[in-house]
């Protein structure tokens, strides 16, 4: 990409993102609403100031948002506290991600008329994207049992949904005439369980380094450049070796909160004013990937796939608290804060389309990139409204 262009746009796109967000504040909507309509606006569906391609190739930034999002949400899973939680963390999310998965394998299976793009649904809808959500706690610094157990599900929820996908995808392709001695579940199991084992040792040794660092630095500038260096360093290890990047820096963070609390505020408190920029071109390209004709095109799948995705997410999340015995403002709202769907849904995505072309499914392979991309930016437009208010009826967000 032509440095000049990225530099023109880089500027055009901060302040287009800043202003709106201002104004999507005024009416008291979450900033990253505003974030991801300036780049729907500045993308090729409307103003077409960056193309598909250039939009590509600032894939980095969803790399780097997901690690600093995987560090943050590690930062917040302190073991006194998910002690108090208990069993109830991880009922939920076995609830939450397979109800969401039967759903959205179920109604679009009957809508597409085929079992085996059902089930291929069905697998991209169990993850639940971090980013919208921590964003939203973030700007409203909210706080409470939904918002403890809120990062707790979203730190192991990513986790269930890889061996969702990595049972689901060998099984769907089996289903539309792969050679299942090409396609075995049990490889795939095997390889998403080294993909989590290698991330979360790699995460678990450069949490220690962390720690050290943070007990021997004290200058906040220092800290700084320290934290960016491991992130970063995370950031290549997770792109060198294909594991993800928010299960790695998720596990460092772990290791640097539980370590020693005080230090981890230090870390935290440097990264603060690092961050929203990143965070920023992250919606600000989802926005950029709308696409009007893809949205007429298989708008009723998009719309069953939302509903039904919404559908499970809530209802799994509700019978979950239910059957652990979460507090009531738990059971009745945390449904609602798992709506979102960015990174990791448009990465397993792209990894499907992938299958389907090599068994040379090329209309299926594009419908799939298609609706995950269309139903992403659909959702993390109304995902984090729905979140805050979710996160106000509880009296976790004071307004």
């Amino acid at each position: 990409m032509d440095t000049t262009f990225l530099l023109l746009f880089s500027g055009v796109a901060i302040i287009s993102a800043f202003l709106l967000s201002q104004g999507i504040n005024i009416i008291k909507s979450p900033l990253i609403v505003g974030y991801i309509l300036a780049g729907a606006i500045l993308g090729p569906a409307i103003l077409n100031l960056i193309h598909i391609q250039q939009i590509e190739h600032l894939d980095i930034i969803n790399v780097l948002t997901l690690s600093f999002i995987g560090f943050g949400v590690g930062g917040e899973l302190r073991f006194s506290e998910l002690k108090k939680l208990g069993k109830s963390i991880v009922v939920i999310v076995l609830f939450e991600a397979t109800a969401a998965f039967v759903v959205v394998a179920g109604v679009t299976a009957l809508v597409l008329h085929s079992l085996p793009m059902g089930i291929i649904y069905g697998a991209l809808a169990a993850a639940t994207a971090p980013a919208g959500t921590t964003d939203v706690i973030n700007q409203y610094r909210a706080k409470g049992n939904l918002t403890t157990t809120l990062f707790a599900v979203m730190g192991l929820d990513d986790i269930y949904a890889l061996v969702i996908y990595s049972i689901s995808i060998p099984l769907a392709i089996i289903l539309l005439g792969g050679s299942a001695a090409d396609v075995s579940i049990s490889k795939a199991l095997g390889g998403a369980g080294l993909e989590v084992a290698l991330a979360v040792g790699a995460g678990l040794v450069v949490g220690y380094i962390f720690s050290i660092g943070a007990r021997l630095i004290h200058d906040r500038t220092s800290i700084l450049l320290f934290s960016l260096g491991l992130i970063l360093l995370n950031c290549g290890i997770a792109e060198k070796f294909e594991l993800s990047p928010i299960l790695l820096n998720m596990a460092a963070g772990i290791v640097l909160v539980n370590r020693n609390a005080v230090n981890a505020r230090k870390v935290f408190s440097a990264l603060g004013n690092w961050t929203p920029p990143i965070y920023l071109f992250f919606f600000l390209l989802i926005g950029t990937r709308l696409d009007f004709s893809l949205i007429y095109n298989y708008s009723l799948l998009i719309v069953v796939y939302i509903l039904s995705r919404s559908l499970g997410k809530w209802g799994g999340a509700f019978t979950g608290s239910l059957l652990s015995k979460a507090p009531a403002m738990t059971r009745k709202y945390l449904g609602f804060t798992l709506l979102s769907q960015a990174g990791v849904a448009i990465g397993l995505s792209l990894s499907a389309a992938k299958s389907l072309e090599k068994l040379n499914f090329f209309h299926e392979a594009d419908q799939v990139i298609g609706v995950m991309a269309a139903t992403t930016f659909i959702i993390m437009l109304f995902g984090p409204i729905i979140t805050k208010i979710a996160l106000v009826k509880a009296g976790e967000i004071k307004e």
